[in-house]
C-alpha cells in the first residue's frame, strides 16, 4: 500500500480522536456523558447498534462461516436479528420509559430498582464477561484487516493502536463519542462493502457465468 492509503487510515484515525475530543469539551454533566443527555435521535442511536453488531465480527466473520457452512450459516444472523427485534419492541420503550423518570444512567440500575443490587451486580458482571469478548474480537479482526493491508505492521502493533484509540475516544467523549463515530463507522462500511467490496468480489471471480457454474444446483 502506498503513502495515500497510509495517509488515509491514519486521518480516519486521528477523526475519530477528534470525535472525542469534541464531546469532551460538549460535555456538561453526567447525564450527557453516561447516555448522551437523554436526547439522542433514534436513526444515531440505530447505526449506532447496527454498526456495533455489523463490525469486524460479523463482516468478516459471518462471511467465512457461510464459506464453510453455507447458507446454514445464516441463522446465525437470523436469530440475532429475531432478538434484536423483540427487544426494540417490546422491551426498550417500556425500560427507557422509567430510565428516564427516574435518572438511570445503565441497563443494572433498572434490574435493581425491579430487583435488587444481587441481580444488578450479576448483570453487570455478565454484561462486562460478555462485551469483553465481542469487542476483544471486533478490535482484533480491523486489527487484522490493517496488519495485512500495510507491510510491516504487525498485528500486535495495529492492536495496540486501534485499541487505544477505540478506548480513548470513548473514554474523553462517553457515549456520544461512541454513538457518532459508530455512524461514521457504519457509512463507511456500507459504502465499502456495496460500492467497492462486492463489484471487486464479483468481478474477481468471473461474475454470474462463474457463479453458476461453480454452485450446485
Amino acid at each position: 500500500m502506498g503513502w495515500i492509503d497510509l495517509s488515509i487510515f491514519c486521518v480516519y484515525l486521528l477523526a475519530m480522536l477528534g470525535v472525542g475530543v469534541y464531546f469532551l469539551r460538549k460535555n456538561k454533566n453526567t447525564d450527557d456523558y453516561f447516555v448522551g443527555g437523554r436526547k439522542l435521535s433514534s436513526i444515531h442511536i440505530g447505526l449506532s447498534v447496527v454498526a456495533t453488531d455489523v463490525g469486524g465480527g460479523f463482516s468478516i466473520g459471518l462471511g467465512g462461516l457461510g464459506f464453510t457452512m453455507g447458507l446454514s450459516g445464516s441463522w446465525l444472523l437470523f436469530t440475532g436479528l429475531l432478538g434484536a427485534w423483540l427487544s426494540g419492541v417490546l422491551l426498550i420503550p417500556k425500560v427507557s420509559g422509567l430510565a428516564r423518570r427516574k435518572g438511570f444512567l445503565s441497563f443494572p440500575q433498572y434490574l435493581e430498582y425491579v430487583f435488587d443490587k444481587r441481580v444488578a451486580l450479576i448483570a453487570g458482571l455478565i454484561s462486562a464477561i460478555g462485551y469483553l469478548g465481542f469487542t476483544s474480537s471486533q478490535i482484533l479482526a480491523g486489527a487484522k484487516l490493517a496488519s495485512s493491508t500495510f507491510d510491516g505492521l504487525s498485528i500486535d502493533k495495529a492492536l495496540l493502536i486501534m485499541g487505544t484509540i477505540a478506548i480513548v475516544y470513548t473514554v474523553l467523549g462517553g457515549l456520544k463519542a461512541v454513538i457518532y463515530t459508530d455512524t461514521v463507522q457504519w457509512i463507511i462500511l456500507m459504502a465499502g462493502l456495496i460500492f467497492v467490496g462486492l463489484p471487486f468480489a464479483y468481478t474477481s471471480i468471473g461474475g454470474y457465468e462463474a457463479i453458476s457454474a461453480t454452485l450446485p444446483a
